[in-house]
């Protein structure tokens, strides 16, 4: 079975929180889903995870033995790829932050969170323990929304680090077409250029430089699953790479595999894994 929705998150939320989504993928016979094994590919998320049923392990390889997960998890942006594999029953509850939304809940430097998943009892004492309990309880994915949404309205009601410019900013460079340079954001954040890298890096968890560049990657993935059609030339010009060789080089580093494999290849976020 496979179950996905996605939630909008209330007006009082949007400062924070993009969104939030309910993935269950149940393994009842091995013909019925792809293999429970994805690539997460590097973006630039700020997110917190529930997973009420089997954990998900993070692993180098499909063979490995991997790590299981905390029931939730916070984790930051991913400058490299990270293998994911499932249990025979993978329910995830998602809460998708703004750019900087985790820091400013959280007040601590992004950098600790990227590229790895921290255990998120560390930071919400022992409401982490209530939540899974209700969530192991619940009846319907609605319901689960509803708990985890609430869980989230204690903890902006605690209260949280004020909007700043570089926080707008931050989100305007989610846009793959802008053609703004690192000095012009750092302009609109009012900050020098070292001041906005160092501000950025604390806050969001990667140089902005490697942000924009993940920016452009992700916008290439979104082109080829739409249009599969299309050759990674054609969407190398179409996304602004040098040439289809400069994208290939991005694919090294971000999902350590060649552009030909990713129809083949389950990743999260395309193809048969909606999200991960």
């Amino acid at each position: 079975m496979l179950y996905f929705k996605e939630y909008e998150p209330s007006n009082s939320q949007k400062d924070l929180i993009r969104g939030f989504q309910i993935l269950h993928m149940k393994w009842e016979d091995r013909e019925s889903l792809p293999p429970p094994y994805i690539t997460c590919l590097a973006n630039t998320e700020q997110n917190l995870y529930f997973y009420p049923k089997d954990r998900i392990a993070v692993l180098p390889t499909p063979a490995a033995e991997g790590t299981p997960a905390p029931f939730a998890a916070v984790t930051g942006p991913k400058n490299k790829p990270v293998g994911l594999k499932f249990g025979r029953d993978y329910l995830m509850i998602k809460v998708a932050f703004q750019p900087t939304g985790l820091y400013r809940l959280l007040n601590i430097p992004m950098q600790k969170t990227a590229n790895r998943g921290l255990n998120a009892a560390d930071f919400f004492s022992g409401e982490t323990a209530l939540i899974h309990q209700q969530l192991e309880r619940s009846e319907s994915y609605d319901e689960m929304f509803a708990l985890v949404s609430e869980f989230m309205d204690r903890q902006i009601a605690k209260g949280y680090q004020p909007e700043d410019s570089l926080d707008r900013v931050a989100i305007k460079m989610l846009d793959p077409f802008a053609k703004n340079s690192l000095p012009e954001w750092a302009s609109m954040a009012c900050l020098s250029l070292r001041q906005f890298e160092r501000n950025f890096t604390s806050r969001v968890g990667i140089s902005p430089k490697t942000y924009l560049r993940i920016v452009r990657f992700e916008n290439a993935m979104k082109v080829k699953n739409q249009s599969p059609e299309k050759s990674w030339s054609e969407i190398a010009y179409e996304c602004d790479y040098d040439d289809s060789s400069h994208l290939l080089r991005e694919f090294r580093q971000f999902a350590e595999f060649p552009p030909g494999k990713l129809m083949h290849q389950q990743t999260s976020g395309y193809g048969d894994f909606p999200s991960g």
